[in-house]
């Protein structure tokens, strides 16, 4: 029943925009360095070694001031996150890229450290519910790297579970270009807290590293309208 309350939470993000005297809200895009162990239907006797993923990552944050030194920074976002995994198949040698696709809506509030007239730096950290939304499995062979061959799966036979919870920290900077425009640069790490796998004798979570860049506009701002 969980995943069902994202909705409502999205819309009880929107509806809360007049309670803040300045709000903003964007795009940003980045890339995403995920550490995990999904196997979905590979044998583990047959794998070899483990390396990470390097995945997107797009969102469309906001940011609400709550006061000098705090603002609530919600999102909404779309991840790729998984594991890189060398196969040895009969005389073959494979190597396996599996990635979950996730719509994720981080929670997140900052303390600014640091706050002049047009730069802003600060510490973020929140919770980060997540849906699974789609799984992918491709590999190269050792016999011809140019060329990747999709693997058919799905969440049943992977065995991933669809709901997944993370707590995120970061260092999130931003510096206004132009008419409140801001230009916003984060770093997070996200450590999951639930095994997502059900098929594994492991207890497999998602551990990850977001590098993002992105633009924020204000929506309205009292201050300058008073």
């Amino acid at each position: 029943m969980i995943p069902y309350r994202l909705p409502i939470l999205i819309l009880w993000l929107f509806m809360t925009l007049p309670l803040f005297s300045q709000s903003y809200i964007g795009l940003k895009g980045g890339i995403n360095q995920s550490h995990a162990t999904f196997l979905f239907n590979i044998d583990p006797i047959q794998t070899t070694n483990r390396g990470d993923l390097y995945g997107f990552y797009f969102g469309m944050p906001m940011e609400f001031a709550v006061n000098e030194l705090f603002n609530f920074i919600p999102e909404i976002a779309f991840v790729a996150e998984g594991s890189v995994l060398s196969v040895q198949v009969l005389e073959e040698q494979r190597t396996y890229s599996n990635a979950i696709v996730y719509a994720k809506v981080p929670i997140m509030g900052k303390l600014k450290l640091l706050k002049k007239k047009y730069y802003e730096f600060g510490i973020v950290g929140g919770i980060v519910p997540a849906l699974a939304v789609d799984v992918r499995s491709y590999y190269y062979a050792s016999t011809n790297l140019t060329k990747s061959v999709n693997v058919e799966v799905n969440f049943e036979e992977a065995g991933i579970r669809r709901f997944d919870l993370a707590l995120s920290l970061g260092l999130n900077t931003e510096k206004v270009i132009a008419q409140g425009w801001k230009l916003v640069l984060d770093v997070r790490y996200n450590l999951g807290l639930l095994d997502i796998e059900s098929h594994s004798k492991l207890t497999n979570t998602t551990e990850s590293l977001h590098l993002t860049i992105g633009l924020i506009s204000p929506i309205f701002n009292r201050e300058k309208i008073n």
